[in-house]
């Protein structure tokens, strides 16, 4: 009985975080042509950040709400998604807390350290590949990420991208995870992350966050942990970095990098007197932009109405048309952040009238393939290089 109760529980806080958080602005989307879903199709679709393995228990079924599961992503013609892990946070109560992750379905015994929640959110992915029948596949070495960068399903060298199977690789939100020991970097890799953002929403011992309260550079700790991460085959991501943080870590990396969800303060910098997490701080500048840009890295664009300043299709893509003229063609990519306690335009479904849109804007093929996955893939290819 009493299991049966906890069951309960977590499908209630699940469908009030779907409910709440995990929601779509319901944007017009327009029928896409059938020469633009072909070219859709034909293209790899890399979707760097999706949150879903956090916040819902489950992701092989179609489910009533949220953004993104493995029928609606295979729907949308994606290839390849990074399914992230976000674990506690030092200075947070409530959400991303041990009664949080509790309620959402993880056994308080795996609950005990930071590095133990990832293992608990890592073994939840597998147990949705192994129930998939085939349809979702966790990929974590460089040769895999580059036959599909080559149109190749990674797993079997006579198939194709896209034939209905869905690519996915780990990463993890904030450094936090490693509990202060650059030495975790190599059991993190053994789990299969493959992704590591130094930051999240709260300043770490390892770097500031953009929405911190001190919004450091990179520590000490920090540096071991770049070392580390590209020595083992971890991609270190940018994302949620303070800006000092960006500045320290660029001229640190000797690797490819990526930044893999934000919106640009140039665009969208609302700021709010009230709250740490607002546009005018979790947003990119430009300055940091032409940095991460000038040095090779790729930026995903994030889906986040509140992140881009508005709801609607003309919003994304205008959001799409400043990175492309402002940082160059070659470091542009999707970091949608679906399922990651956010508000999008539309979900996963939503991908292809994106296609359909950034062609319309006037943007040439090659630049659309590379936005939709060339340019995140050649950041993790070259994973283990």
């Amino acid at each position: 009985m009493t299991r049966r109760l906890e069951r309960v529980g977590h499908e209630v806080v699940s469908r009030t975080v779907e409910r709440v958080l995990n929601s779509t602005a319901n944007a017009a989307l327009p029928t896409v042509r059938p020469e633009v879903l072909a070219f859709h199709d034909r293209a790899t679709v890399v979707d760097l950040l999706v949150g879903s393995a956090v916040f819902r228990r489950e992701f092989v079924t179609r489910q009533p709400g949220g953004h993104a599961d493995i029928p609606r992503m295979l729907e949308s013609g994606v290839d390849l998604i990074g399914l992230t892990i976000a674990t506690r946070h030092p200075d947070l109560r409530g959400t991303l807390s041990t009664p949080q992750f509790r309620a959402l379905g993880f056994p308080m015994s795996r609950l005990h350290t930071n590095m133990a929640i990832a293992g608990a959110v890592a073994r939840r992915i597998r147990r949705w590949e192994r129930e998939s029948g085939g349809r979702l596949r966790v990929i974590d070495a460089a040769d895999e990420f580059g036959r599909l960068a080559h149109g190749g399903d990674p797993t079997n060298q006579d198939g194709l991208a896209g034939h209905g199977i869905l690519h996915a690789f780990l990463g993890v939100q904030g450094g936090h995870v490693l509990d202060g020991d650059a030495r975790n970097v190599e059991p993190l890799h053994a789990l299969g992350v493959r992704m590591l953002a130094l930051a999240h929403v709260m300043d770490n011992d390892v770097v500031g966050s953009n929405t911190g309260r001190r919004r450091g550079g990179l520590s000490g700790l920090g540096r071991e942990v770049v070392v580390e991460c590209e020595r083992v085959g971890i991609v270190v991501d940018l994302a949620h970095m303070s800006s000092a943080g960006i500045r320290d870590t660029v001229p640190v990396l000797r690797r490819p990098f990526l930044l893999s969800h934000t919106g640009f303060s140039e665009l969208s910098g609302r700021a709010s007197r009230w709250r740490r997490y607002s546009p005018a701080n979790r947003n990119v500048s430009t300055d940091d932009a032409l940095l991460v840009a000038d040095a090779g890295g790729v930026i995903g664009i994030v889906l986040s109405t509140m992140l881009l300043g508005g709801a609607d299709l003309a919003t994304v893509v205008r959001t799409f048309r400043w990175a492309v003229e402002t940082l160059g063609p070659e470091h542009v990519a999707i970091g949608s952040d679906f399922d990651g306690g956010l508000q999008t335009p539309f979900d996963a479904r939503g991908l292809p009238a994106l296609t359909q849109a950034l062609l319309g804007d006037g943007m040439s093929h090659a630049t659309v393939e590379g936005i939709l996955g060339r340019n995140a893939l050649r950041a993790l290819t070259a994973v283990g290089r």
